[in-house]
C-alpha cells in the first residue's frame, strides 16, 4: 500500500535521520516526539514501501566495501584504500603512492595534459615512477608543474625535477616552470606574469585533464612567507590545511590571502579539470582531509585505510 504524502514525509524523516544520519531509534524518537518502537515500526515500513531500499555490496575485501563507502559519501569518481598492515610510516605512504601511479598510468583516462603539485606524496609518487622501466611506445601529451619551485632541501618540492621523472618513465613531453613558488611580491609576480615563459605555462595549465597532488596538515607555526600572505586570517578563519599553496577550512571554504604572491595553477582552472588524483599520507589528520573533500575539487581519493575508517565514521567532525 503506498501511503498517503503525510506518511510518506514521516517515513522519509525517520529513515533519513536512522540511515544518513546515524542516530539511534530513541533519538529520532525524541526529535519526532513518539515512542521507540513507533520508530521502529517506521523504518520496518520503510522498507516495505521503498523508501528504504538495502543494497548487499559483495566487495571482495574490506577495503573495496571502505573506498565504495568513501567514494559515495563525498561524490567522488572513485576511491583507493590501501591496507596498513602494520607496515612502517614510509612503507605505508609508498603503497599509497604505488597505488596511485598505477592507477594514472595504467586505468585513467584523459591523462594526456596532466599537471603535478608538490609535497612528500607527490614526492613519493614520482619517486617510484623513477624506479619504472620507461613505456616501450611513449604517451602522447604533456606533463608540467601546477606551482612553482621551493628552495628546500627536500627533492619533493622541486617541482620540476618531479616532472622530469615522470616524463622519463611516460614519454611525455616535459613542460617546465623557472619561477618560484612565491614571490617577494605581487609586484614582482606580475613583472613575471608578463613574460613569454609564464604564457607558456598559463596555456599548459588551461589545457590540463589531470592533476595529481597531494593534500596537506596546516603547520602550526606557518613560515614567513605564508604569513606574508595570509597575515592571522588562517587563524582567524580556522584553516584546517592546504592544496597546492591554497588553504581552506574544514567546510571547505579556500581562504583568500592578503597578497596574491603565489605562483600556482588559479582555483577555478584547477575545478574544471577531468580528473584530480589526490594522495594522502598516513599523518594526514581527518580535519584536513574532510576539508579537502568538502572543497569539492578532487575527484579520485588514494588513501591508507586507517584515515579511510576515520573519515567514514560518525564523529563531531563530520
Amino acid at each position: 500500500m503506498v501511503p498517503d504524502d503525510r506518511k510518506l514525509k514521516r517515513l522519509i524523516a525517520a529513515a533519513s535521520m536512522y540511515y544518513k544520519d546515524n542516530m539511534l531509534q530513541s533519538e529520532i524518537a525524541g526529535v519526532m516526539g513518539i515512542s521507540r518502537p513507533m520508530v521502529s515500526r517506521l523504518l520496518a515500513e520503510a522498507r516495505e514501501c521503498g523508501v528504504v531500499t538495502i543494497t548487499i555490496n559483495e566487495a571482495g575485501s574490506a577495503q573495496e566495501l571502505l573506498a565504495g563507502r568513501v567514494t559515495a559519501r563525498f561524490s567522488l569518481k572513485r576511491a583507493f584504500v590501501v591496507p596498513s598492515r602494520g607496515s612502517s610510516t614510509r612503507d605505508e605512504n609508498s603503497s599509497v603512492a604505488r597505488r596511485a601511479f598505477a592507477f594514472w598510468h595504467d586505468e585513467l583516462e584523459e591523462t594526456e595534459y596532466t599537471g603535478v603539485g608538490c609535497g612528500y606524496m607527490v614526492g613519493m609518487f614520482s619517486e617510484y615512477a623513477g624506479t619504472r622501466t620507461p613505456d616501450p611506445v611513449p604517451r602522447q601529451g604533456e606533463i608540467f608543474p601546477l606551482i612553482g619551485g621551493i628552495k628546500a632541501s627536500f627533492r619533493s618540492y622541486h617541482t620540476n625535477e618531479l616532472v622530469r621523472l615522470i616524463a622519463v618513465q611516460s614519454g611525455l613531453n616535459a613542460s617546465y616552470l623557472y619561477m618560484p613558488a612565491l614571490f617577494d611580491s605581487e609586484d614582482e609576480k606580475r613583472m613575471y606574469e608578463h613574460t613569454e615563459a609564464y604564457r607558456d605555462i598559463e596555456s599548459r595549465w588551461m589545457s590540463l585533464t589531470t592533476a595529481v597532488i597531494g593534500i596537506s596538515n596546516l603547520h602550526a607555526t606557518p613560515d614567513l612567507a605564508t604569513a606574508a600572505r595570509f597575515g592571522r586570517a588562517l587563524i582567524e578563519e580556522r584553516a584546517v590545511g592546504r592544496i597546492l599553496a591554497h588553504y581552506y577550512d574544514i567546510n571547505g571554504r579556500f581562504i583568500e590571502p592578503q597578497n596574491d604572491i603565489a605562483m600556482q595553477i588559479p582555483l577555478s582552472r584547477l575545478r574544471t579539470a577531468k580528473n584530480v588524483v589526490a594522495l594522502c599520507a598516513d599523518y594526514l589528520t581527518p580535519e584536513s582531509l574532510l576539508g579537502a573533500l568538502r572543497t569539492g575539487i578532487i575527484t579520485h581519493l588514494v588513501l591508507p585505510d586507517t584515515l579511510a575508517d576515520q573519515i567514514t565514521q560518525p564523529s563531531d567532525l563530520q
